[in-house]
């Protein structure tokens, strides 16, 4: 399935590191929060403040990004296993025994799985009026599919927002040392930029393990409609 091998199309804003930096202000300081205990329990990219305009741009441009497709990410697993429970199937990760089941369940209805491009669809006919549970099953399937294509559809872009970071490292620091502020402040200041790089460095090696999982449930969609991937 031609699909899978590359990801819906986004903007992307070209790299480029501005010099500008401003003092550290009072202001500035609470715009933006520290991470916490909430925020590591969840897992959730908390950016916090460097004391440089363009680099806060971009670390919380990565952390939105990422924590946005983490959202996905939970919302496929979700979706998939609410309707493993509605089902009662075996493992709560498979839509191979999911459509199974519901086709077991409700045998007097047409039912299958439809794939165009990255979205797929539990398509329904019957004579009869659909069944409550099996409409709420065609909503969870299109919610599922929705999740899956937004998963796929930023991984590209993050690896190359935060490779871009990684890789700027030397000149972030550089950058947070020449801001107006005294010791103590750019102290800290380099601290949250180390923070961010950490984080980012925990994102980008989990980004691709949520991305690998949309693909394969992409893939499975594509061989129950009956397209080969």
């Amino acid at each position: 399935m031609g699909c899978c091998c590359s990801s819906p199309a986004g903007d992307e804003r070209e790299p480029l590191l501005q010099s500008n930096s401003k003092p550290e202000t009072e202001s500035a300081r609470q715009s933006r929060p520290a991470a916490n205990d909430s925020d590591e329990k969840t897992g959730r990219f908390t950016a916090r403040h460097v004391g440089v305009n363009d680099l806060d741009e971009r670390f919380n441009d990565v952390a939105e990004t990422f924590n946005k497709q983490q959202e996905h990410y939970e919302t496929m697993k979700n979706k998939l296993q609410t309707v493993a429970n509605r089902y009662k199937c075996p493992t709560n990760d498979s839509l191979t025994q999911c459509l199974k089941k519901v086709k077991e369940e409700h045998e007097n209805c047409h039912i299958s799985l439809e794939v165009k491009g990255y979205d797929f669809t539990l398509m329904v006919r019957s004579e009869a009026e659909i069944p409550t549970d099996l409409k709420m099953t065609k909503d969870n399937i299109t919610e599922l599919s929705k999740a899956t294509k937004a998963i796929i559809s930023v991984a590209t872009k993050l690896q190359e927002m935060i490779d871009w970071l990684l890789k700027k490292e030397d000149s972030m620091n550089t950058q947070v040392e020449a801001t107006d502020n005294n010791h103590q402040d750019k102290k800290r200041l380099l601290d949250n930029l180390k923070e961010n790089l950490r984080e980012a460095r925990r994102a980008k090696e989990t980004s691709p393990k949520y991305r690998k999982e949309a693909g394969n449930l992409l893939n499975e969609a594509a061989v129950l409609s009956g397209i080969t991937p």
